[in-house]
């Protein structure tokens, strides 16, 4: 009987050992789960990133291959307008289909020579270059290089062009072509300078378009004359076309959320240059973007070191009916689309802002793009750019790619190669 009962207490010492865990135990075990929800969450967290990127690189792809399928099919010219970010317009965060418009027939013109003072003496002018680039019309060419309207000056016309009007809408920009006469005459692209210089209260300066290419027909009056016909009707019918309109019952698309189209580094080198190389000042940002897509901000920027240009909000492909890209984009050649994470997109802005004057030794104007780094805005911990694709454009042929940023973006011989596999088609990790 002495065994039995001692057989079960030692059952029921047994028992209670076994009732549950010591505090260790549980701390331990917590500790473990804690750490095993935080690798699956980071997990989860970089995987979407770049999802988001990779999904939106593809969403631009087929949005553009669809814009040229539809041109093709329609046998019109179709395409796409990147619509800036409203938040941050260096971006973009949404496309819509778009569609050429009517061409405009109001009013008549008047060929005439460059007079840049307007003081009748078309000898000596300069016809502004706010660009930066090259005038078309340089300094003593008394060429036809000017197209009058009468928004102003309507006296011996019964009605206005209203160019000025369009151009203050953004309908009317540089690279829209013109026909002179309508029907019969040769198109030629136009400049719109001095349209924004004219005056419609009273004509002066009157209302004017700037050729891009000297008038085909010889002048019939002296190179000392601005009116460059005396004809019987010196006035001409024109037609203009103007800007792509978005598709009837067309709604824009949104980019994946936290997915933008970074327009600044859509650029051969958006940061510090390679060794070897000169400086090269923010307005190298976005240059292999059409110069259509810009505009020169006004006034310009106090400091050399902020960009001096803004993007319109017309950034827009055109896809001919053979497939291939035309209007003023179509000059580029090879277009280059950078798709970003937004929060890359955010840290450049705040890095590009800030005076390279005071950098840190070692420290670049923003986070480099395959590695940690530091930068202007956080000196102190090395940021981490997420994901980034390239959509490319083939211009002449129509073509659309999606391919990642090369990874020596330095190339060789200090010349710079980042979007090398979309331009050579070569595969990463051959």
């Amino acid at each position: 009987m002495q065994l039995k009962a001692e057989s079960g207490t030692q059952k029921a010492s047994k028992a209670v050992t076994l009732r549950g865990f010591t505090l260790i135990e549980m701390l331990v075990v917590i500790t473990i789960i804690l750490i095993l929800a935080a690798v699956t969450v980071s997990t989860i967290n970089v995987t979407i990133n770049g999802d988001k990127v990779r999904a939106g690189a593809r969403q631009v792809q087929s949005y553009l291959e669809g814009a040229r399928d539809r041109a093709i099919f329609a046998k019109e010219p179709r395409g796409v307008r990147f619509l800036l970010d409203p938040t941050d317009p260096r971006t973009v965060s949404s496309l819509v289909y778009i569609a050429p418009t009517d061409p405009w027939t109001e009013g008549t013109v008047l060929l005439e020579r460059p007079d840049g003072d307007s003081d009748g003496n078309p000898a000596n002018q300069d016809m502004g270059d706010p660009l930066n680039q090259s005038p078309y019309v340089d300094s003593g060419d008394n060429g036809v290089w000017v197209l009058r309207g009468f928004d102003g000056d309507s006296s011996q016309y019964t009605k206005d062009t209203g160019w000025k009007e369009l151009y203050d809408r953004g309908v009317l920009r540089d690279g829209n072509r013109i026909q002179i006469p309508y029907g019969t005459g040769s198109w030629y692209t136009i400049d719109t300078r001095l349209l924004a210089q004219a005056d419609v209260s009273d004509g002066n300066p009157p209302v004017r378009l700037l050729l891009q290419q000297e008038y085909r027909e010889p002048a019939d009056t002296g190179s000392s004359t601005v009116q460059a016909f005396e004809r019987a009707s010196p006035s001409l019918k024109y037609r203009l076309e103007l800007l792509p309109a978005p598709m009837p019952n067309q709604e824009p698309i949104l980019l994946p959320k936290g997915a933008v189209v970074h327009l600044d580094r859509c650029s051969s080198f958006p940061d510090d240059p390679p060794a070897g190389m000169p400086t090269v000042l923010p307005n190298t940002r976005g240059n292999r973007l059409p110069s259509s897509w810009k505009f020169t901000l006004s006034p310009a920027p106090s400091s050399n070191w902020l960009p001096r240009f803004g993007y319109t909000p017309y950034c827009d492909i055109m896809f001919s009916p053979r497939g291939t890209v035309t209007g003023p984009e179509a000059s580029t050649g090879l277009i280059h689309l950078y798709i970003a994470d937004q929060k890359d997109a955010d840290r450049d802005r705040t890095d590009w802002s800030l005076n390279p004057s005071g950098m840190t030794a070692g420290v670049t104007w923003s986070a480099p793009e395959l590695n940690p780094g530091l930068t202007l805005s956080d000196p102190t911990v090395p940021y981490v750019r997420g994901d980034k694709a390239v959509v490319s454009v083939f211009t002449r042929t129509g073509a659309i790619t999606v391919n990642p940023i090369f990874t020596n973006p330095n190339g060789t011989d200090n010349v710079p190669q980042r979007f090398f596999y979309s331009e050579t088609g070569e595969v990463a990790g051959r």
